[in-house]
């Protein structure tokens, strides 16, 4: 993701995530004079039956996210197959996982209303919680290693969603007038389909939306179909993702665009652009779009073979509060950044550069954000070199003195920003840790260490990538990481912290 729209961010990128979802217990109360019938039962139910698992908590115990996400499971694909309106979004969308230990239950992600849902056939129980946690109580238990489908059938207004502590204004759905959609991070899928809402559990996805005639829908992966006039009064179109992705990588757009689609370097790629931007926009963005491949064959040299199998970009025409976001295979963009001449390049290759960094190799955790961020960062200061730039030493020292007595900027440790301050820094400090890196191990080893984790696909933390630098050099790096990673002051101007002899 880049930071806010290029004309309104603020001199230090601050963006605050929506806030951690709960979830409330209850009570059973009882009669004193029903204890000895509850002993009874109890007894009864010790002999007759064999023990239940332990449901795996609502959540998958993220750090900084508690809440989002859910264990006991993992997910393998989802079809979401939906039906979006002026005002409702409904249909139907079928999990399929496997189950890493025993359950009694499976829960999802979703804050739209749920009118039935069935495992592997069978009708089930459910309930929704605060928090948009949905428990699903499966009808005869699910053995560790087996293989289940959940299908969810919902609708509801993606408007009225609400994740618990979210400041108003931060909703991941856009709507205006007959435009609307979903894009967000760290969190978007609870809007518009279940699911296992969190990075480390990447799945395959395929998206068929049903709207309106005359309006598209656009979304990830490969154009499968398009169903026109095919059905008085609506359209469907049928997108699929042929790589696994995390769930918030995943996007809708619902409106009228204009749309270039093709093959380019053996790869199908689909460009969309929002009709409300004047004609001369239309051209000036689809423009823009149309240097992906050559982006992409820039960031090839560095970090190996492009690793999906489409290639795109989508400018809606909401105003969102980042300048782009990496949704895998089809960025997302912000149409004033992408328009602005000083800055469009920039963007295109962090969000490219996310298809590596983020997509490909997704997080662990959501304190894992350098992972992320701090490459797509420093790609672009690889890119701008070749271009005719400063080399990304003399930016880590720009960037450095710039920032040295900012005190407030450095209070922010990398490997721990917290929730609130997660974007907060990354940005600038990730770049600078990366090339200080560089300078301590040599540019060989830097290479290497670079490729072999772009094309190591699945979900990595930062531990992860400590225990690989050690692995490519015999240099002491614990200086170097204690210094980026986990000060809290501005990393004394040394050799061991890759400052340089």
């Amino acid at each position: 993701m880049s930071g806010p729209p290029l004309l309104t961010r603020p001199p230090a990128q601050h963006v605050r995530p929506p806030a951690g979802r709960g979830r409330d217990g209850f009570w059973w109360l009882l009669p004193a004079g029903a204890l000895p019938l509850l002993v009874v039962v109890v007894l009864v139910a010790v002999v007759g039956l064999s023990p239940r698992p332990v449901s795996p908590l609502a959540g998958a115990g993220d750090p900084y996210f508690p809440d989002y996400g859910a264990g006991g499971y993992d997910a393998l694909s989802y079809l979401v197959d939906v039906t979006v309106d002026d005002t409702v979004l409904g249909g139907t969308t079928t999990v399929t996982a496997r189950a890493t230990q025993d359950l009694d239950d499976v829960h999802l992600d979703l804050g739209l209303p749920v009118t039935r849902v069935t495992v592997d056939g069978e009708e089930a129980e459910f309930e929704t919680g605060d928090g948009n946690d949905l428990r699903v109580e499966a009808p005869r238990r699910l053995d560790r290693g087996q293989e289940f489908v959940v299908r969810v059938d919902y609708a509801g207004d993606p408007t009225e969603v609400r994740a618990e502590g979210q400041r108003e204004g931060t909703s991941p759905w856009y709507r205006d007038g007959e435009e609307q959609g979903v894009a967000g991070e760290p969190e978007s899928s609870a809007w518009w389909f279940p699911a296992d809402d969190h990075p480390e559990d990447p799945a395959l996805f395929e998206v068929r939306a049903r709207v309106r005639d005359g309006l598209q829908a656009i979304s990830v992966g490969e154009l499968v179909s398009r169903d026109v006039a095919q059905e008085d009064g609506w359209d469907t179109w049928h997108w699929r993702a042929n790589q696994p992705m995390a769930t918030y990588l995943t996007f809708l757009m619902v409106g009228r665009y204009r749309i270039d689609e093709g093959r380019v370097s053996g790869r199908p790629y689909v460009y969309a652009v929002s009709e409300r931007f004047t004609p001369v926009q239309q051209d000036d963005l689809l423009a823009e779009l149309a240097e992906t491949p050559e982006w992409v064959a820039e960031l090839e040299r560095d970090l190996g073979p492009y690793p999906f199998s489409e290639l795109g970009g989508v400018v809606p025409p909401f105003r969102f509060w980042f300048a782009g976001l990496e949704t895998q295979t089809r960025p997302v963009y912000d149409g004033r950044s992408l328009l602005d001449d000083d800055y469009a390049d920039t963007l295109l290759v962090h969000e490219l550069a996310h298809m590596w960094f983020g997509d490909n190799v997704t997080l662990s955790r959501w304190d894992d954000i350098f992972n992320n961020e701090g490459w797509a960062s420093y790609m672009e200061w690889v890119v701008e070199e070749r271009r005719g730039g400063p080399t990304p030493n003399e930016r880590m020292l720009r960037s450095y003195d710039q920032l040295v007595d900012e005190d407030r900027f450095w209070a922010v440790p990398m490997d721990d920003p917290g929730a609130e301050r997660v974007f907060a820094t990354v940005y600038d400090r990730g770049p600078m840790a990366l090339q200080a890196l560089r300078n301590l191990i040599g540019d060989p080893a830097f290479t290497r260490l670079m490729r072999d984790w772009a094309q190591t696909p699945g979900a990595r933390s930062v531990e992860d990538f400590r225990a690989r630098t050690d692995e490519v050099t015999d240099v002491d790096l614990d200086p170097w990481y204690e210094a980026w990673f986990r000060g809290t002051t501005a990393p004394a101007r040394i050799p061991e912290h890759g400052f340089g002899a």
